[in-house]
């Protein structure tokens, strides 16, 4: 069972994380994942992230339902399959350092793409590619949105397109996930049921980062946090 403590925290964190993913598209794995992982192992970490980003993603799919673009999602849900059954298959025994270093370099790139609002730029790898490693690091790290950033935004599409489709893309994922996590044991039945403040902080974080996007953050401003955010998650995993 969690304590007190640990429940207030996930909740807290699950609040920040989907209101951070809500306004730029991505962030869970900068905020919840690594700081749990402080407080109980990694492998209950990733569970625990997973039924928390199941609920972040179907909040924000209903508040963004209208801007989905459902070709983009057709196309990366289906390719991103592949590389999230790879993810799963060696989540228990790749050795994550090089991984991480790759991952680590990439996110610096997309970020001065960003950071010099060019991230719907050329092509740093064919668009096939993005989704692929959207579902493998999607298992590895809960980072693949990252990826799937990257595609809308090569697609053309403006910053409320852009999170709504990350957001059906990462439910999509998030479901097989959720079953993942739960039937490997990785986190407890009783865990999943005690988390429910965790998950209502989830969607009311969902909806707040929504009215923000739409109202306080123009195209510019979501290029610059974008990129901001990236930098920070390098920092992560090229330490």
């Amino acid at each position: 069972m969690l304590t007190t403590m640990e429940l207030a925290i996930i909740t807290i964190l699950s609040f920040i994380s989907a209101l951070v993913t809500s306004i730029f598209g991505f962030g869970a794995g900068l905020v919840l994942t690594p700081l749990l992982s402080f407080i109980m192992p990694l492998k209950e970490a990733l569970g625990i992230g997973a039924f928390v980003f199941f609920f972040t993603s179907g909040s924000k799919l209903i508040w963004y339902l209208k801007d989905i673009n459902w070709k983009t999602l057709r196309y990366s849900f289906s390719i991103a399959l592949i590389g999230l059954a790879a993810g799963f298959g060696l989540i228990t025994v790749i050795n994550p350092f090089w991984l991480e270093k790759l991952y680590a370099s990439l996110l610096i790139i997309f970020g001065v793409k960003a950071l010099r609002n060019k991230d719907s730029g050329k092509n740093l790898l064919p668009m096939s590619t993005y989704p692929i490693l959207g579902g493998l690091f999607a298992a590895l790290v809960h980072g693949g949105g990252v990826f799937f950033l990257r595609l809308c935004r090569l697609s053309g599409m403006d910053r409320i397109q852009t999170v709504a489709t990350v957001a059906a893309i990462n439910f999509s994922m998030n479901s097989f996930k959720v079953l993942f996590f739960a039937g490997a044991q990785y986190i407890a039945p009783t865990k999943i049921i005690t988390l429910l403040p965790a998950y209502i902080a989830a969607i009311l974080g969902t909806r707040l980062g929504r009215s923000i996007l739409k109202n306080y953050v123009n195209e510019r401003l979501f290029s610059q946090g974008m990129g901001i955010l990236l930098l920070l998650l390098s920092l992560k995993y090229i330490m």
